[in-house]
């Protein structure tokens, strides 16, 4: 295979004005700074790492939804309102997660794409389903039910260029104890790119974040889901070269957060019930609230009912400040919304963010036991997690190569919104309000220059 993709022309030859180069995003989610020596050792990983990488800090919460989201309009939580993973539903073992891309707040990068003419494509990427703007939408969405149902939503929530694609390839979808969509958006991707060569491609790969969830941040499922990853990386650049788009396509991979190892669970729902704040009824289900904490990995957002009082809003208080003093109870600091606002650009309907000591993860789950320990007989949940604060534990990383990109470069850091504003300035558009700015320093001609 020809590495025609990574080869910057000559400085001369860069676009003109005007122009518009092709991008393709791979996000590998869960990759890591410190995942770059052995990814470097890969065949195709290291094509794209040959170009410029760096460190890229993501936005509150380390979660992978409002991060991705990030990644397309360049906003911090507040600014595009997807606030977590899953949609706050109390009472809900397994709530919908925010996969409607018409709950963004913001513009995107495909809204803009669209408005210039621009084709564009996901495939897996979060919250894009029943997008307005994206012409081939094939995006991440299941049922817990099973394959069936997952195909019937999965079609459902695509674009109607993407449901051909779903359909000519749902074989690929594995199921066994839950969804396994790496080797479907690896063939859906490189369908599209051989039949539409659009001009804007976004594809999400999961594994590796699966494998650490499942075994630890350092395992050898952790080393194979990357192996098996970089054969998917190579596939969609053979793909960009048998489509003849390969010399004018500038290609990034990108990840959304790091992980932590996982020493406990911790349901705060269960002692908000012992206090009476969550009421069950006969059958142990959740029958009302006053308050609930809604479990964003490492952290959790403490929301008030809304018909609540004032008086219910201090015993919540109260009660949050007397657990950040037990030690009995794993939550280290509460954090204001007003604060987590000023300090992360985040925001959504709740009074702030329990931090949990190093290593807590957080549940929706009300029965049982408040705390589960790694050493429990019964532990059975995640051995890592992230949703943590996002300048604690190892960063994500942002890596791009191609005919705009520098070669054999590195920065030392940027944000997950500057990711945003970089693609766009790429394709020649600009991200409104932007919480972000082009990392130039993976430029050959820096944003602004008038070198050409």
């Amino acid at each position: 295979m020809s590495d025609t993709v990574l080869t910057a022309p000559p400085a001369e030859t860069s676009s003109a004005e005007g122009e518009h180069r092709r991008l393709v995003v791979i996000s590998v989610d869960a990759m890591s700074v410190v995942d770059v020596p052995f990814a470097r050792t890969l065949p195709h990983f290291a094509r794209i790492l040959g170009g410029t990488w760096g460190s890229a800090e993501a936005i509150y919460p380390t979660v992978t939804y409002p991060n991705h989201t990030a990644q397309t309009t360049g906003r911090t939580a507040a600014g595009h309102g997807i606030y977590a993973n899953e949609r706050v539903t109390p009472g809900e073992r397994f709530p919908d997660w925010f996969w409607d891309a018409r709950d963004i707040a913001c513009p995107t990068l495909f809204d803009l794409a669209a408005e210039q003419g621009l084709t564009s494509a996901t495939v897996g990427w979060p919250v894009t389903g029943w997008s307005p703007s994206i012409d081939i939408a094939v995006p991440e969405i299941w049922d817990l039910a099973g394959l069936e149902p997952t195909l019937e939503v999965l079609r459902d929530a695509a674009s109607e260029r993407g449901r051909a694609y779903v359909d000519r390839h749902a074989a690929e979808i594995g199921w066994d104890r839950k969804h396994r969509f790496g080797r479907f958006n690896t063939a859906v991707a490189t369908d599209i790119i051989r039949r539409e060569r659009p001009e804007v491609l976004f594809v999400h790969l999961v594994d590796v974040d699966s494998a650490r969830h499942g075994t630890g941040r350092f395992t050898l499922e952790v080393k194979e889901a990357f192996e098996r990853v970089d054969g998917w990386i190579g596939e969609i650049l053979a793909a960009l070269e048998e489509a003849g788009v390969a010399e004018e396509t500038n290609v990034a991979i990108v990840s959304d957060h790091g992980h932590v190892e996982v020493g406990r669970c911790f349901r705060a729902n269960h002692e908000l019930a012992e206090q009476g704040l969550v009421r069950l009824d006969e059958a142990g289900e959740v029958a009302g609230w006053d308050a609930w904490v809604h479990g964003c990995g490492l952290t959790g957002q403490l929301h008030l009912h809304p018909e609540a009082g004032e008086a219910a809003r201090e015993r919540v208080l109260g009660l949050v400040a007397d657990w950040v003093e037990d030690p009995e109870i794993p939550v280290q600091a509460f954090h204001p919304l007003e604060d987590m606002r000023e300090d992360y650009g985040y925001s959504g309907p709740f009074l702030g963010i329990l931090e949990g000591t190093s290593g807590t993860n957080f549940q929706n789950l009300w029965e049982g036991r408040s705390l589960y320990g790694r050493f429990d007989e019964d532990y059975a949940f995640l051995i890592s997690q992230h949703g943590h604060l996002p300048e604690q534990d190892i960063q994500a990383v942002f890596a791009m190569a191609g005919p705009d990109i520098a070669e054999g470069g590195r920065f030392a850091r940027c944000t997950v919104p500057d990711e945003a504003v970089t693609f766009a300035h790429l394709l020649g558009l600009q991200l409104p309000e932007a919480d972000g700015a082009v990392v130039n320093e993976m430029l050959r001609v820096p944003a602004g220059s008038s070198a050409r």
